[in-house]
C-alpha cells in the first residue's frame, strides 16, 4: 500500500491547528475569567463613586454581564493573535518573504488593538463602559471567529 505522505503531513498540520485553537480558546477563557473578577469590584466602585445610576443604586446585573464575557472574549482573542503572530513569525523565519512580514504587522495592530480594548484595562484606569449593551461584544465575538478561520488556514 502506498501512503502518500503530503496527505499525512497535512493531517497532522491540521490537528496540530485544532488543538492549538482548542488550548488557546481554552487559555484564554480561564485567564479571561480571572481578570474579568478581578477588576469587577473595581468597576463596581467606580459606579458607586461616579456610576450614572446615582449613589444608591448597584450596577446593572446586564454591565456585569457584559463586563465579564466582553473581557473573556478579548482575552481569547488576545491569545489567539498570540497564537497566530508566533505561526507567521515562524514561518517568516523560514521563509523570509516581505508578504509574511506584512502580516505579522498586521497581526500585531489587531493585537494592540485588542489590548487597548479589554474592559479590564478600561477599569484599571478608571474608567467604566455603558451604555453599548451588546454592541460592545458582538465585534470582538467576530474577531475570534474570523482568528480561529485564521489559524486554521495558516498552519496547512
Amino acid at each position: 500500500m502506498i501512503v502518500n505522505k503530503g496527505n499525512k503531513m497535512d493531517e497532522v498540520s491540521s490537528s496540530n491547528a485544532r488543538k492549538l485553537v482548542a488550548i488557546l480558546i481554552l487559555l484564554g477563557i480561564a485567564v479571561g475569567l480571572a481578570l474579568a473578577y478581578g477588576t469587577l469590584s473595581l468597576a463596581e466602585k467606580e459606579v458607586e463613586q461616579r456610576g450614572p445610576w446615582g449613589q444608591d443604586r448597584d450596577m446593572p446585573t446586564e454591565v456585569k454581564i457584559r463586563h465579564i464575557s466582553s473581557t473573556v472574549v478579548i482575552t481569547v482573542n488576545i491569545l489567539l493573535l498570540i497564537g497566530l503572530l508566533n505561526v507567521y513569525i515562524k514561518t517568516y523565519d523560514h521563509t523570509h518573504s516581505s508578504f509574511m512580514m506584512g502580516l505579522i504587522f498586521f497581526i500585531s495592530v489587531l493585537l494592540i488593538q485588542s489590548i487597548l480594548s479589554l474592559p479590564a484595562l478600561f477599569v484599571l484606569f478608571g474608567y467604566t463602559g455603558f451604555g453599548l449593551g451588546v454592541f460592545g461584544f458582538l465585534p470582538h465575538l467576530f474577531e475570534t471567529m474570523a482568528l480561529v478561520i485564521l489559524i486554521i488556514l495558516s498552519m496547512e
